[in-house]
């Protein structure tokens, strides 16, 4: 039980931490798309925060023997990137992207970590229920990564299509 609490303690932190860099570069991203993305994902790992801190609370409220649910609800499932719509001011769209790559680069690392984070811990804990909460929210921040990933790799391919040729390993 002292295991489950632990990871929930971490990651209820890592969501945190999470949460305040997407609230802390939406007012420094150039792009209005990725300040729409960094709003959502702000709220999102809020969420997400939320869902860890009830488990944590039930388990910190009661003892041994315990019956907790572990389900999970969709409410805080990836977005989908159709959320990265395009507009343009007085600086060009692309222009506005390609200073906002490293922000995005931070992020792609940031939720990748969650995910192995979570992935790993599901092998700390015993109870099958647990498990399969834990590896809910390991798909959750994969979606987190996976939506960073493919927005670095578009920029990336965009800017760099006259320069040189653009292989990734992921």
């Amino acid at each position: 039980m002292e295991k489950i609490k632990d990871i929930l303690k971490f990651a209820m932190r890592m969501e945190k931490d999470a949460e305040n860099f997407y609230n802390y570069y939406m007012d420094k991203v150039q792009s209005e798309p990725i300040k729409n993305m960094f709003e959502e994902l702000a709220k999102m790992e809020r969420g997400h925060y939320e869902i860890l801190k009830k488990k944590f609370d039930q388990l910190e409220l009661k003892e041994p023997p315990l019956t907790i649910s572990w389900v999970v609800d969709d409410d805080s499932k990836s977005l989908d990137p159709s959320i990265l719509s395009f507009n343009s001011e007085l600086i060009g769209e692309d222009e506005k992207e390609m200073s906002d790559l490293s922000i995005i680069r931070m992020a792609y690392h940031m939720e990748s970590d969650f995910a192995m984070f979570y992935k790993n811990a599901v092998t700390e804990v015993e109870d099958v229920n647990a498990q399969k909460f834990l590896k809910e929210i390991a798909k959750w921040e994969e979606g987190h990564r996976d939506i960073f990933y493919k927005k670095y790799e578009e920029l990336i391919k965009k800017h760099w299509r006259n320069i040189t040729t653009v292989i990734f390993d992921k």
